[in-house]
C-alpha cells in the first residue's frame, strides 16, 4: 500500500493506492497517528486507488470511526471504487463514516455543524 498525504487546511487526505488489509496495518495506522499528531481536526480517506478491503480493515476504520472524533475531529471516506463502496455498505461503516463522491464535498462535510 501507497499513502501519500496532502494537508488543506485544518484537513488531512491521505491518499491510499493498493490493497487495505491486514498485511499492511501497520503502515496505514502510522499514517493515522502521523496525521493525528499534526493537529488533523478532519482526516479523509481517499479511497479511489483502494482495489481491495479485508475484514481487518473494515474493522480499523470502525475502531478509527469511534476513537479518532472523541479526540479530536472527524473522519470521512472519499471516492470508494464501487466493489470498496459496497463492502462499506454491506459492513454499515457508511453509518459512521461519511462517505462523499468528490474532495469539495468531503472538505466542504468538516465545516457542517454536527448532526444532533
Amino acid at each position: 500500500m501507497q499513502i501519500t498525504e496532502r494537508r488543506i487546511g485544518q484537513s488531512i487526505i491521505l491518499d491510499l493506492t493498493g490493497e487495505l488489509s491486514y498485511a499492511n496495518r501497520t503502515t496505514f495506522k502510522a499514517a493515522v497517528e502521523r496525521s493525528k499528531r499534526a493537529g488533523c481536526r478532519h482526516l479523509i480517506l481517499n479511497m479511489q486507488g483502494v482495489r481491495f478491503l479485508d475484514s481487518s480493515a473494515l474493522g480499523t476504520l470502525a475502531l478509527l470511526a469511534q476513537s479518532f472524533p472523541a479526540a479530536q475531529g472527524m473522519v470521512s471516506l472519499l471516492n470508494p471504487q464501487s466493489y470498496v463502496k459496497e463492502i462499506i455498505t454491506l459492513a454499515n461503516l457508511h453509518q459512521i463514516l461519511p462517505v462523499y463522491n468528490s474532495e469539495q464535498d468531503a472538505l466542504a462535510g468538516s465545516r457542517l455543524p454536527a448532526a444532533g
